[in-house]
């Protein structure tokens, strides 16, 4: 009870607490809490004095109080008090960034506001940070708490500003391109994406909600607004697309995903080969049991079809395994045997023979994918017919420079399949390293006896890249942009969801590659589109300064 009394008392204070008190004059709104207009600087300064002493001097129960007095709750008490500590120790506790070597604290870097924005993006894009993760990185690095609501707002505000730079970026440099399209999802939410696969210029982002045919028709158009006309797409079997060009008035040359169908094909062939694991399985249990104890019944009626269905699964897996070979040997743009550029009629007549032996595989699964593929069989090939087109005219140049066929042959060969087992390796198929270093030194020799076909080398090399027939590129992108989201986890709306992807296309399509093929430009340098100036976060309204 005596504990209980004492706790009654919170309201009286040591004489100069409560007198300062009484004296406060009230004040109109300052800069140290702008929306606290009730609030005056006497007010404050009373406040953020009285919660810097420490918490043994401090009396007891007076942080309640004056959240009582003040109208304010008690973290917003702290937050204050921080805030104020900051401005008036602003001189001895600056935030600074210190070079190496730097014996003193003479050449620190001042923290402005378009700094502190520009280390929040950075760590957005390219860092991948979520919002708490970065506020830790804010309090550490600069001594600045920000709250979740502030972080969010400026991601939003520079995601508005990024779909409006977008929105004004000329792409007229993309004219007859081939281009990339598919969709992944977050939270149910459909993102449309639309891609150049040469420079990697992503033409657009776009969060939608839903992607039916007719979303897909203005989400065609949209990629084209800026200028890039398509003269050819990529993309997987999904039924809505043929739909979707009708719905724009597009006319566009489709080259179905090639990358798509062998993974189905190795996917398919992996069960038929646990189907007949399985089958081998059954198989050996049964005869455990004949030879624990002799059946006459179980082996007439479950060992001997058990034999008869083992025997069948495995030869269906031996048959579809070997055509899946030629299947995959007829998507192919360049032997990498021989290097010999494929033509149109050999593929389309392995194909053909593919498919036929193909069906005669009485297995429900290579059935219905066989089926599939026949669906689709006129458009498996078409990159192939571009290819044909766009290799003409090189053909005539290099006819001037190498008269004879057979040289023109050898060149073309050699080049060619120096690519072909580059994009091995690029795809994971370590296998083929040997035969791709071998083919490198064959073109390195080439060269180095004729300096003068460089040009023609790296003319070939661009044509073979440019002959898109996977949509592998925009699925590493698919990718990337969901390890970005997964960060996230959540945005409040289809508004905020579609300005922080514009950050995302912004930053990328900036972004200067470190290495590869690309190294050293931007894809929009590569694809010659300029935004006017290097800087992704200068474009949006936060330069350096």
């Amino acid at each position: 009870m005596t504990l209980y009394l004492e706790s009654q008392a919170i309201g009286k204070w040591p004489e100069p607490l409560e007198t300062t008190w009484q004296v406060l004059g009230g004040q109109s709104a300052v800069q140290l809490a702008p929306k606290l207009p009730h609030l005056g600087l006497a007010d404050i300064l009373f406040m953020s004095t009285v919660m810097s002493l420490e918490r043994a001097e401090r009396p007891w129960g007076i942080v309640s109080w004056m959240s009582e007095v003040f109208g304010l709750s008690r973290p917003a008490l702290y937050d204050l008090t921080k805030r104020v500590k900051a401005r008036l120790l602003s001189e001895q506790r600056s935030v600074a960034l210190l070079g190496s070597g730097l014996e003193t604290d003479d050449k620190r870097l001042e923290l402005s506001p378009n700094r502190l924005a520009r280390t929040v993006l950075t760590a957005t894009c390219p860092g991948k940070m979520a919002i708490r993760p970065l506020q830790a990185l804010l309090a550490e690095a600069f001594g600045q708490s920000r709250s979740i609501g502030w972080v969010s707002e400026l991601l939003t505000e520079a995601g508005r500003r990024a779909g409006q730079v977008l929105s004004q970026i000329e792409t007229s440099a993309l004219q007859n391109v081939i281009v990339a399209r598919d969709e992944t999802f977050f939270q149910g939410q459909p993102l449309l994406l639309v891609i150049e696969p040469v420079s990697t210029t992503i033409l657009l982002a776009q969060a939608c909600p839903d992607r039916q045919a007719d979303t897909w028709a203005v989400a065609l158009l949209l990629a084209q607004q800026q200028g890039a006309t398509f003269r050819g797409i990529v993309e997987d079997m999904a039924r809505m697309y043929p739909k979707s060009q009708k719905e724009a008035e597009l006319d566009l040359a489709v080259q179905k995903d090639s990358g798509h169908i062998q993974q189905a094909g190795s996917q398919l062939r992996r069960e038929l080969e646990r189907a007949a694991f399985g089958a081998t399985r059954q198989l050996l249990n049964l005869e455990k049991q004949l030879l624990k104890q002799w059946d006459e019944r179980l082996f007439e009626e479950q060992y001997l079809p058990a034999v008869s269905q083992e025997a069948r699964l495995y030869e269906q897996h031996d048959l579809f395994s070997e055509w899946l070979v030629h299947l995959n040997d007829a998507l192919e743009v360049v032997d990498w045997r021989s290097g010999e550029i494929r033509e149109r009629a050999t593929n389309e007549w392995l194909l053909e023979e593919t498919l036929t032996a193909m069906a005669q595989i009485d297995q429900p699964g290579v059935q219905k994918w066989v089926k599939t593929l026949r669906r689709h069989q006129d458009q498996l090939l078409t990159s192939l017919d571009g290819l044909a087109g766009s290799l003409q005219p090189f053909e005539a140049h290099l006819a001037q420079v190498l008269p004879l066929p057979e040289l023109q042959q050898a060149f073309s060969r050699t080049v060619a399949r120096a690519w072909r087992l580059r994009q091995a390796l690029i795809n994971g198929h370590s296998s083929f390293r040997p035969q791709a270093q071998k083919a490198d030194l064959a073109l390195q020799a080439l060269l180095a006896d004729h300096p003068d076909l460089q040009p023609l080398a790296d003319r070939l090399l661009s044509l073979l890249d440019a002959a898109c027939r996977t949509s592998s590129l925009i699925e590493n992108l698919n990718g990337l942009l969901q390890q970005f989201l997964h960060q996230h986890r959540a945005f409040r709306n289809l508004d905020t969801l579609q300005a922080y992807l514009n950050l995302f296309t912004l930053w990328p399509n900036m972004r200067v590659f470190e290495r590869g093929k690309r190294r050293g430009k931007s894809p929009y340098q590569i694809a010659a589109i300029d935004p006017g100036t290097d800087d992704w976060l200068a474009l949006i309204g936060y330069p350096p300064a």
